[in-house]
């Protein structure tokens, strides 16, 4: 490999690794399985980067006589772009909402599993950005290129899929279907928008240096409703494991591990010591008792039974001592 080719290798997944870090830690009470996030990330950089090449490709015909106009340049960045990768990208959402209910709770989880699918997304199309960019100006060019893409809009792709993930979050609480197409559809909707505007801004940027005034504004938007929308979901999640809990005290959980659990800011699922993980373990059951619990109270008859079945089981692992379960 050369060092051109070796460099953007390297400005694609070492900044993405640190990202996913980041919000694979947000997820404090419940992490989601590692295997999920895999599969969530892996959709991001290869399969939704396949349909959106092809359906840019198909949809941009239109202007390819055009290639270098302002207005081709807004169409396909600023519409055609933002539709179809937020829908190829919203479809890993979709197929993890309709499927893996039990392990999709609630906004958080809408959060980072739409940030993980994002993270891969960008991390393979910064990849050939990268590369473009040497080809087409050497190491000049591509060091602004990846100041831009991997470090100033580098949680972009991140925000946008966790707005559509906020959508099908919201969809989990609700009963109605028509309450749960309305919030998907809503979440889907306004990453499409935030991307198109800041698509809109990079292309006006071409013509006029402040169009990227509109690019930083909707990144900087982004990234404070993402962390909002974590710290309220914090928060929710925290209010539920204490109500849920609370009766369990004395019998299945002792007073010291319901403070541990509705301590502030204190994450239950890390420990140190020599019972460390069988201590974690127990503390990620708990969480899950009270989850489903709260669960069950929203629940349709048909979903109530399935819930019902997991409480027993989680029940049944809390029942047994810790080391002979966590094996």
């Amino acid at each position: 490999m050369t060092l051109p080719l070796l460099l953007s290798l390297a400005a694609a997944i070492i900044p993405t690794i640190l990202y996913v870090l980041i919000f694979y830690w947000a997820d404090r009470y419940e992490r989601e399985p590692v295997w999920l996030v895999v599969v969530a990330f892996v959709w991001g950089a290869l399969p939704a980067i396949i349909v959106s090449l092809i359906g840019e490709q198909v949809l941009g015909m239109p202007f390819v006589d055009s290639p270098e106009s302002i207005t081709s340049s807004i169409i396909q960045g600023a519409v055609i772009a933002p539709i179809v990768e937020e829908l190829a990208k919203g479809l890993a959402l979709l197929l993890i909402f309709l499927f893996m209910r039990s392990e999709f709770d609630g906004v958080l989880d809408g959060i980072v599993y739409g940030a993980l699918i994002g993270f891969g997304f960008a991390m393979t199309e910064n990849f050939f950005y990268f590369v473009g960019a040497y080809d087409n100006g050497g190491f000049a060019q591509l060091t602004v290129v990846i100041f831009l893409r991997a470090l100033l809009f580098g949680l972009n792709h991140a925000f946008y899929t966790g707005l559509a993930g906020i959508g099908f979050g919201l969809a989990r609480t609700f009963r109605s279907r028509i309450a749960q197409v309305f919030w998907i559809v809503l979440g889907l909707a306004v990453a499409i928008a935030t991307h198109s505007l800041h698509n809109l801004g990079a292309a006006l940027a071409a013509v006029d240096v402040s169009g990227l005034g509109l690019s930083l504004l909707v990144a900087l938007a982004g990234i404070g409703l993402v962390v909002t929308a974590v710290v309220l979901a914090w928060q929710y999640e925290r209010t539920c494991i204490r109500s849920e809990l609370a009766e369990e005290v004395g019998s299945i959980l002792s007073n010291d591990e319901y403070a541990q659990l509705t301590e502030r800011w204190h994450n239950p699922l890390r420990k140190r010591g020599p019972h460390a993980r069988t201590q974690a373990y127990r503390m990620h059951l708990y969480v899950e008792l009270a989850l489903r619990k709260y669960r069950l109270r929203h629940a349709d008859p048909g979903e109530a039974m399935t819930i019902l079945q997991e409480l027993a089981q989680i029940r049944t692992q809390l029942a047994t001592p810790s080391e002979v379960a966590f094996r």
